[in-house]
């Protein structure tokens, strides 16, 4: 039997509302949420894992979040713990970089001065600069679902030769955007 009253109709407001607000605050910072976590962890199957277990623990602490200060700050909080405790029980496969440079990509990522166009145009100028196999190549990789196994079966190559060349690959378009991006900077 449910207890029907105006304390319970209340609550059940104050409750529908509080949902409303984190769906709100969610969505809003979803994508430069999405891009903290990415910027953490060396794949997308691994950030896709952690954004999910950090919406759950959002959800779970929206309670704790206090209106009207910076949700993205405390969704970041929240995200980078995600992140170490990720890093934790992969062990050393998800640990390319070490704690102080995670803190680093870190706060960089988090921070809202980041102007993400410019760093996307060098981007797409610098992958117009590949070969078309390695643009291919790239490309492919990023597709969602596409791993490196896949690739390597479709072009005949073993799974580490690939890696490695998309490691090649990804270094040539770091020093290429490094590059067009101090150009940008002096302008």
């Amino acid at each position: 039997m449910s207890v029907s009253g105006p304390n319970n109709e209340l609550a059940a407001a104050n409750g529908d509302d509080r949902v409303a607000e984190f769906l709100e605050l969610y969505s809003m910072h979803y994508p430069r949420l999405q891009f903290y976590v990415t910027a953490l962890l060396p794949t997308t199957n691994d950030a896709a894992d952690v954004l999910q277990e950090v919406s759950m623990v959002l959800w779970r602490r929206f309670e704790t979040f206090e209106l009207g200060t910076n949700f993205f700050a405390w969704a970041c909080k929240i995200a980078r713990f995600q992140v170490m405790k990720y890093r934790e029980r992969q062990g050393r496969s998800t640990r390319l970089f070490d704690n102080s440079l995670l803190e680093k990509l870190a706060a960089d990522a988090a921070d809202e001065n980041v102007v993400c166009q410019v760093p996307l145009q060098a981007l797409e100028n610098c992958l117009g600069k590949l070969s078309e196999v390695d643009r291919s190549l790239i490309r492919r990789r990023y597709q969602p679902g596409m791993t490196v196994q896949q690739i390597a079966a479709d072009h005949g190559r073993s799974a580490n030769a690939l890696s490695k060349s998309l490691g090649r690959i990804r270094r040539a378009l770091l020093e290429c955007i490094d590059r067009t991006l101090a150009l940008e900077a002096r302008k």
